[in-house]
């Protein structure tokens, strides 16, 4: 009994961690026109370190050897399609639609994830499944016609971002489930993580406007996106395998489905974003959404 009670205790943190690593990206982002693939770099170093040292007294290094130039190449694709662009459309998706409202519309990604896993991996779907995409596209819809009414155009342009990165993990989950096949997931998510530094760097290096805007992010906001960074896919990370191996994936999944309503409650306590009624009713279905899927 015990072990399932630290397993779900694990769950409720990792959920807890991966909001509070949206509110530390969102006060990194907070100029308005703040760059998306410069703050992914960031908080890319500080979660590998993180990372390489967990693998290194938790993961197993031999693993190496099991790094096939078909696995590494599956790797590239995970990374590029999930971690840069589906992360920096959640970064837009935060930085113009803000914490409590472009989090759960982009955890979503449950609802791509059941979609391109019965394309591509034939896994069979049930009428629950049809279900949950009809309450959480009734959500989303009630929050674009929020937005569009008051003629919110950054928060058009945020709620179409968290769409947009909800697909992209849609897409990039099915292929990390054919790695974990064949990867121990300690050193998989260091081998991401290293390919995504990797890219990312490049990406920023090459380009002088890049390079100008991590000198102006300035200590602070540097210490913001290292610090989202670590709890975003670092920490809650590791939280979330510890707690599998303790209850479960199934169990897991299910507890950590709650991270979107910590989102919204520290996005309106910390960073005081404003919801109306509309709203509220918006994210509360598309949580509901989120759950009667992870649970059918």
């Amino acid at each position: 009994m015990l072990v399932e009670e630290v397993g779900i205790a694990l769950s409720i943190l990792a959920a807890i961690s991966w909001s509070l690593a949206a509110v530390l990206y969102k006060i990194g982002l907070k100029e308005e026109h703040s760059d998306v693939i410069v703050a992914n770099g960031i908080r890319a170093i500080s979660a590998l370190l993180f990372i390489f040292l967990a693998t290194i007294f938790l993961g197993n290094m031999n693993e190496i050897n099991k790094l096939t130039i078909w696995l590494l190449l599956l790797v590239v694709v995970n990374v590029s399609v999930g971690i840069l662009l589906g992360d920096c459309l959640f970064f837009i998706a935060l930085r113009d639609a803000g914490v409590a409202i472009g989090y759960p519309v982009a955890y979503t990604y449950s609802l791509f994830v059941s979609i391109f896993a019965y394309f591509f991996l034939q896994e069979p779907v049930n009428i629950w499944t049809f279900i949950s995409a009809i309450i959480i596209i009734l959500g989303i819809f009630l929050l674009f016609f929020k937005a569009e009414k008051s003629e919110s155009k950054h928060m058009v342009k945020g709620l179409i971002a968290a769409i947009l990165a909800a697909m992209c993990w849609g897409i990039s989950i099915p292929i990390l489930k054919i790695l974990l096949l064949n990867i121990e997931p300690f050193f998989l998510n260091l081998v991401r993580l290293i390919v995504l530094n990797i890219i990312v760097w490049l990406l920023i290096l090459s380009k002088k406007g890049k390079r100008r805007k991590v000198r102006n992010l300035g200590r602070s906001g540097l210490i913001v996106l290292l610090t989202g960074g670590i709890f975003g896919i670092g920490f809650g990370a590791i939280l979330f395998l510890f707690s599998i191996n303790l209850i479960g994936a199934a169990k897991s999944t299910i507890i950590t489905s709650s991270s979107p309503l910590f989102s919204t409650i520290f996005g309106v306590a910390v960073l005081k974003e404003k919801l109306d009624k509309l709203r509220i009713l918006g994210i509360a279905i598309i949580i509901l959404g989120i759950y009667t899927l992870t649970i059918t």
